[in-house]
């Protein structure tokens, strides 16, 4: 008798231990503690980015104050807070995540480090000194609140401050859109111009039965030709609702750059009863929307299987 209540006790002390033991890594709504919840410091945060196993491949020196220039300087002071760094679940898997600014030889810089489970994913969210004259990041309710002052032109006109909501979604940080619209997309067509520095050209077409055509011109990755593909319905739907999602039909017609030499991106999206949308972007900066669509749409290159006609 006295052999069973051991044995009944053993079960219940390991059965405990295994609870205690999840309670360290779980939080009540199950989130997973991680590298990030451990950091406590600027000093913590710079030694986790110089760590080599996590991959962080940004150069940025992490300071108890951000080294903004005069002018920056005094808008900074005006928005009361800007923190260096902060912690989040920006793409909502349970994992807390990190928002960095630091600084670099020229000009503060913005990251952001998504903890992925098995990796760390790390961009910029900072556009740099070609585009922004300044910028300004914190957190609210696990959403990014950007404000910059942005470069308008060549000869060096500047916005107002412009504060922006940037929400993670389809695989970036994009302007936050609160009231999407649906529309029925007909046909998308891409095409980039070659610069100065870059040589490559790219144009595709992809319609509504999912077939994506594809001219490559000098682009480094196929001979010169005209290549199809047929897109999964999860690829054509990632794509069509980052369209959608980003409203697309209400953007401008044009966005520019500040600086000269840079590639054009043209869009035309062909949708509903036959209306047409469409936009030039010389420097492909329009919107960060924009941008994950341009990345997403490049990155068809080398993620289907193509045929040569």
């Amino acid at each position: 008798m006295l052999r069973f209540y051991f044995i009944k006790m053993k079960k219940l002390f390991s059965l405990l231990l295994v609870s205690f033991c999840l309670s360290l890594f779980y939080s009540q709504d199950n989130k997973l503690f991680n590298k990030i919840d451990s950091l406590k410091t600027a000093k913590d945060v710079q030694e986790f980015i110089n760590n080599d196993q996590n991959k962080i491949n940004h150069f940025l020196i992490v300071d108890d104050k951000i080294n903004h220039d005069s002018y920056c300087r005094v808008i900074a002071d005006s928005l009361n807070s800007t923190p260096n760094w902060e912690k989040a679940d920006f793409d909502g898997n349970g994992l807390t995540d990190l928002l960095v600014t630091g600084n670099t030889s020229d000009v503060p810089k913005t990251i952001y480090i998504l903890d992925k489970g098995n990796h760390f994913e790390s961009k910029n969210i900072s556009k740099g000194r070609l585009y922004e004259q300044c910028s300004f990041s914190s957190i609210k309710d696990n959403k990014i609140e950007y404000q910059s002052i942005k470069i308008l032109s060549r000869l060096g006109f500047l916005s107002n401050l412009i504060k922006e909501n940037l929400i993670y979604k389809y695989g970036g940080f994009i302007e936050e859109n609160t009231a999407p619209v649906r529309h029925n997309i007909l046909e998308i067509e891409y095409e980039t111009s070659g610069s100065h520095w870059n040589k490559f050209v790219l144009k595709m077409e992809i319609v509504s039965n999912r077939d994506v055509t594809w001219m490559s011109r000098n682009d480094g990755f196929l001979t010169t030709g005209v290549y199809t593909a047929k897109l999964s319905q999860e690829k054509f739907k990632e794509i069509v609702d980052l369209l959608n999602y980003i409203n697309f039909e209400n953007l401008a017609d044009e966005y520019e750059v500040g600086y000269s030499d840079a590639s054009t991106r043209y869009l035309k999206v062909t949708y509903d009863n036959l209306k047409i949308k469409k936009i030039r972007d010389y420097g492909g900066m329009g919107t960060r929307g924009l941008q994950r669509l341009y990345d997403m749409l490049n990155d068809l290159k080398g993620n289907q299987k193509w045929t040569r006609l």
